[in-house]
């Protein structure tokens, strides 16, 4: 294993947010029960054939981690043999874990001696720095950007660098398919809502079965050629989440695109309780508005509606102490909302063969992560959060 010495960081001048969509849900519910997404209108791709017979690029894996004990050493070996060893190098950037994921790394690159792996320190102990830290040490002109709680399905890697041989193309990813990060009946639930487009919108890297081949605004993690993130000046490392979200972002208004391929998946595993799930979530909102910050012209209407939902149910119990029609509407609104939940939690239980206990919980997680996330969105737009809040 080879640990290599820390250098300085590549700070962004200028990340997916996740987007939530209820308006949107309230014109598909039917149309979702029944399968289909009327709001799929991103441009259908072609897949490029199969260009070359042995890789011809130097590929670069890189890994933020910190504390992953419990997944480093699957998402290693899913990732050895999905390229040309000589032409290939796993790069993690540990953000000084307390855990067992050093020991699990040096177990893997004993058994795996025929695999390049490199150990980057990130004593920032956040994801933008992690990124630059490890592309600013990679030797490949390929970046694969991979997550420690996630894995790639087999030939991942060499999928999405023959997509990205494609000059049209400026980033490649894959769809997630996500799973309970525990077996508990709440780590199933949320694994089922953060996949369900009344939980997190309209993103379609998180739809269950998707197999297109799609131009999009956003995908998880992403591949890319390291010149791309020379020439942007690499992640903004003043927003410690939305960091992928606003790349691509900046990587559209250079007139650049990013491709979402279903040919692969990346198995995701969910956060596994209540309070872990809201802190993620309230996260990402508050994250999101500092985004919105520097980039007024990204909002889109559908994240404003997670936001107005919690000022609804902040302001209409106060004015309803003058105006009876606020308290109307409150009802009308509460009652719409857990009509749409526990509907969409009937599905999601009965879909999955589970049980219909699941449904109380799924409808639940729903509340959580809208709350949160814009409860997070609204007291950024107010203040910025400190660099502690990660």
């Amino acid at each position: 294993m080879d640990e290599r010495p820390q250098t300085g960081n590549i700070g962004g001048t200028l990340p997916v947010g996740f987007a939530i969509s209820i308006d949107v849900m309230l014109e598909q519910s039917s149309a979702i029960l029944n399968g289909n997404n009327p709001q799929a209108r991103a441009e259908t791709h072609q897949p490029v054939p199969s260009l070359v017979a042995e890789p011809a690029v130097f590929v670069s894996v890189v890994i933020p981690c910190r504390n992953e004990e419990r997944f480093i050493g699957k998402v290693l070996e899913h990732l050895s043999g999905q390229y040309t060893n000589e032409r290939y190098e796993i790069i993690i950037v540990d953000g000084m874990s307390t855990d067992k994921t050093r020991e699990v790394i040096a177990e893997f690159v004993a058994s795996h001696t025929d695999v390049q792996v490199h150990l980057v320190d990130n004593p920032a102990r956040n994801i933008p720095t992690a990124l630059n830290r490890g592309i600013s040490h990679a030797s490949g002109e390929i970046i694969v950007r991979m997550d420690a709680h996630s894995i790639p399905s087999a030939n991942y890697i060499r999928r999405c660098v023959e997509l990205l041989s494609d000059r049209q193309t400026s980033v490649v990813g894959m769809p997630w398919r996500i799973h309970p990060g525990a077996q508990t009946q709440t780590a199933r639930a949320i694994a089922l809502a953060v996949s369900h487009p009344f939980g997190i919108g309209d993103a379609k890297y998180r739809q269950e079965n998707f197999k297109a081949t799609q131009i999009v605004d956003t995908v998880p993690f992403g591949v890319f050629r390291k010149a791309l993130w020379q020439e942007l000046g690499g992640f903004n490392e003043s927003l410690l989440a939305n960091e992928d979200y606003e790349f691509f972002y900046r990587v559209r208004q250079a007139g650049g695109r990013a491709l979402l391929d279903g040919s692969g998946h990346c198995n995701y595993f969910a956060r596994a309780t209540m309070g872990a799930l809201a802190t993620q979530y309230f996260r990402y909102g508050t994250w999101k508005a500092q985004m919105i910050k520097l980039y007024p012209r990204s909002i889109r209407l559908r994240q404003l509606v997670a936001p107005l939902f919690v000022l609804a149910l902040l302001l209409f119990p106060t004015l309803g102490f003058w105006l009876t029609p606020a308290l109307w509407a409150l009802f009308a609104m509460l009652g719409t909302y857990t009509l749409l939940a526990l509907l969409f939690g009937f599905q999601l239980s009965r879909r999955k063969g589970g049980s219909l206990k699941l449904m109380p919980v799924i409808a639940l997680v729903f509340f959580v992560i809208h709350v949160a996330w814009g409860s997070g969105f609204l007291l950024g737009l107010v203040r910025s959060p400190g660099r502690g809040q990660t």
